[in-house]
């Protein structure tokens, strides 16, 4: 009874040796179209991290307009000209996949509406008397565009079960 055991264990071993491999799965199209939606969105995001506010920046950015014009406003305001410009070259050069043209484009419009935004600032800093009322509709039209560009990321990551964008 020993003896058979051990035969046939050899013999499933023999038997597995012999067996043809099992090649890996062929890539299909949407195989291929999920590997370039997320390399893009592992680019696009990276984009991202690289172009956002510090929190420091952020609370600085809230008050940009309540005061006079101040060398602090203005530094921020030519670092975030800066890192918009940056940003906006980057998804340029970021390679166009068809599932994520509308973000792609709506990205590079925010980060282009952005960074004319703040050198508008700039501008008003040197203007008096000093006013920026006159920015109210881009910052609004700005918002707008975010939000419709941050549901729009949602609802991909979403489709293509791409984890949120983690903030630096």
């Amino acid at each position: 009874m020993k003896l058979n055991a051990i035969v046939c264990a050899v013999a499933c071993l023999i038997g597995s040796l012999a067996a043809p491999a099992i090649s890996a799965p062929r890539s299909t199209p949407q195989m291929q179209t999920s590997v370039a939606v997320t390399e893009w969105f592992r680019k696009y995001d990276q984009i991202r991290r690289e172009a956002e506010e510090t929190p420091k920046e952020k609370c600085q950015s809230l008050f940009l307009g309540e005061s006079k014009p101040d060398k602090k406003n203005a530094a921020l305001a030519k670092d975030m000209v800066n890192k918009y410009a940056k940003a906006a070259n980057a998804m340029k050069t970021l390679p166009q996949v068809s599932q994520t043209k509308e973000l792609h484009k709506g990205y590079l419009a925010y980060f282009t509406s952005a960074r004319q935004l703040f050198a508008d600032f700039l501008k008003a800093q040197k203007v008096v008397p000093y006013t920026i009322k006159h920015l109210v509709p881009a910052k609004n039209k700005l918002s707008t565009l975010d939000k419709a560009n941050k549901k729009l990321d949602a609802d991909l990551r979403k489709i293509f079960g791409i984890p949120k964008h983690k903030h630096s």
